[in-house]
């Protein structure tokens, strides 16, 4: 078998390895967290015409938080009849794999057929990378595009030196050499140019990547590209950093400097803060998240797999910027940095995943280093034992976590797509059902997870202010006239603040509605009463605190408390078919 047809065997093999992993894997539940949803709603305003706005939202502003290019992919698929979050899912197990066959065709340019297979078959066993296959999420489309442009910007390279029989890309003008070289670099230049920009716009963290090119063509003298370059991605760019500098309600600026975006109360960091945060995401990532996300989080011995993993590829990156400094070698140490001085509370392995065909790639390259030193066969053992001990693990994650996945699937055919998170979730989500129908149209609510509950409800929402003053609650609810608010059981934050508001202003609140019993996670809806009927009488420090039950104006009587429909389909979404 030739180089070539044996390098396009194993790339099919790991990507077909890829596709049954994701699709033994799959989970129909959705996620938990807010960014799923939010992509949803702002996939539904630009179907609707709404605009790129926080559609979830009282006030509707501008959404200047996540970047448009995911939503638009979910647009375009509820626009050809997605409707449940089973077929949106798709919007990120088809960019994993996608993702691995990228990193395939990248990873066997640089270190050869089987050491490039094997790479990208640990990013396609990885546990983070399986994970969020599941979800309504940004980061594999961002992760595909990310592998996209550095497989392009090989071949770029590549077809270029081959042609000009140079290295530093110092051609003779008017030859044919010269043309070829231009024709194909440029080619594929612009295909790694756009991947480049619709990752960034996919994710802001794609700030690196861009950057990474625009380096690699200044330390390449390539003047006239990086002049070309530079404006395609720059003005975009700063189009949408102008936006960003609109009115918002959340944006990544304001956030990063907050000790904890979850706690205002807790202040915001200067620059001997931000040392000790490094420090704290350097040892969370080396040995929590990092190694967490390739092996799981159950696997023993997690934290000397992630100082191994570590320590070799950095060692490799050495080794590679030794011999040329690509783009991906400018762009490892700048994700990197990104990562580290993001707020703690925000990491975890999903923003790793860029990082970890790079981290095999460089484990690669140092294993390669070492196994060269050694007679054979002892030096192909030492790569193969080095790819056992990750994968071994790994496969052992995939094992158990799908064995969890099919109890689970089997609970959501029974009883809904929310099942398997338990009651606490589920009489939220009760309680967005009901007021769907029992609130009025104009509606606005106080809610922990706004987003969620405008995919449930279709009622706007933004989330209560985490403070456990009253006042702070019922200024907010003034400034966007909100007369309703949710104290669930989802988490601990509804009890702390709305609860702590309650109990200082009881006479504030009225009683709507309660969905299941308190001590089994149940929820309550409270009205807010308009500013000239809040009594100024409080009730700060009594255990159990009585409110009276609001004015019939504030629901339509008689609708019913029912639990949530088992049908998988997003409430949202069901007006687009009517």
């Amino acid at each position: 078998m030739t180089p070539t047809r044996l390098k396009w065997w194993l790339a099919t093999l790991v990507t077909v390895a890829s596709a049954l992993i994701v699709a033994t894997s799959f989970n129909p539940i959705p996620h938990s967290g807010g960014d799923n949803a939010g992509y949803v709603a702002l996939a539904h305003g630009l179907l609707t015409g709404s605009g790129y706005s926080d559609v979830f939202d009282p006030q509707g502003l501008p959404h200047t938080k996540y970047p448009p290019v995911f939503p638009g992919l979910l647009a375009l698929m509820m626009a050809a009849g997605a409707r449940t979050w089973v077929a949106l899912k798709l919007s990120a197990a088809v960019p994993t794999v996608l993702a691995v066959l990228f990193t395939v065709l990248w990873a066997q340019r640089r270190v050869g057929a089987l050491p490039g297979a094997a790479v990208a078959l640990l990013l396609a066993s990885a546990s983070g990378v399986v994970y969020y296959s599941q979800w309504v999420l940004s980061d594999p489309l961002f992760l595909a595009l990310t592998m996209m442009s550095f497989w392009s910007l090989s071949v770029a390279v590549h077809e270029s030196d081959e042609a000009s029989g140079r290295t530093d890309g110092d051609v003779p003008e008017g030859s044919i050499a010269s043309e070829v070289e231009v024709d194909i670099h440029r080619g594929w230049l612009a295909c790694a140019v756009l991947s480049a920009g619709l990752a960034y716009f996919t994710r802001s963290a794609g700030l690196p990547l861009v950057l990474a090119i625009l380096a690699w063509l200044a330390l390449d003298r390539r003047w006239k590209l990086l002049g070309g370059v530079g404006s395609a991605l720059g003005l975009p760019m700063f189009a949408w950093w102008l936006r960003g500098r609109g009115e918002g309600v959340a944006q990544y600026g304001t956030e990063f400097w907050m000790i904890d975006p979850y706690q205002p109360a807790l202040g915001t960091i200067g620059i001997p803060g931000l040392v000790a945060r490094i420090l704290e995401n350097l040892s969370t990532y080396v040995l929590q998240h990092l190694p967490g996300g390739v092996v799981g989080n159950g696997a023993s011995g997690l934290a000397l797999i992630g100082v191994t993993l570590t320590v070799v590829a950095l060692a490799g990156w050495v080794l590679s910027t030794k011999e040329r400094v690509g783009p991906a070698e400018i762009f490892f140490p700048l994700y990197a940095g990104l990562i580290l001085v993001w707020p703690a509370v925000w990491g975890g392995d999903r923003f790793a995943l860029p990082l970890y065909p790079l981290a095999f790639l460089y484990a690669a390259v140092a294993i390669r280093m070492v196994a060269a030193k050694v007679p054979s066969p002892g030096g192909q053992l030492i790569g193969v034992a080095a790819l056992l001990v990750l994968l071994l693990p790994a496969g052992g994650n995939w094992m158990d976590g799908r064995q969890q996945t099919q109890e689970c699937a089997t609970s959501v055919r029974e009883n809904g797509p929310w099942a398997c998170y338990g009651s606490r979730v589920g009489y939220f989500v009760m309680a967005a059902s009901w007021i769907r129908e029992g609130l009025p149209a104009d509606a606005a609510v106080l809610t922990r997870k706004p987003r969620h509950f405008y995919a449930l409800s279709g009622r706007l929402s933004r989330a209560f202010p985490f403070s456990e003053l009253a006042q702070a609650q019922l200024d907010l609810a003034d400034e966007i006239g909100a007369r309703y608010i949710l104290l669930d059981r989802w988490d601990g934050l509804a009890t702390r603040y709305v609860g702590g508001a309650v109990r200082e202003r009881p006479g504030a609140f009225c009683y709507v509605r309660g969905f299941g019993q308190p001590n089994e996670g149940g929820a309550q809806l409270l009205g807010i009463l308009p500013p000239s009927d809040r009594a100024r009488a409080g009730a700060s420090g009594e255990t159990a605190v009585g409110i009276s039950a609001c004015p019939s104006e504030y629901f339509n009587p008689g609708t019913s408390v029912e639990d949530y429909s088992s049908s998988g389909r997003i409430p949202l979404l069901e007006e687009l078919d009517s």
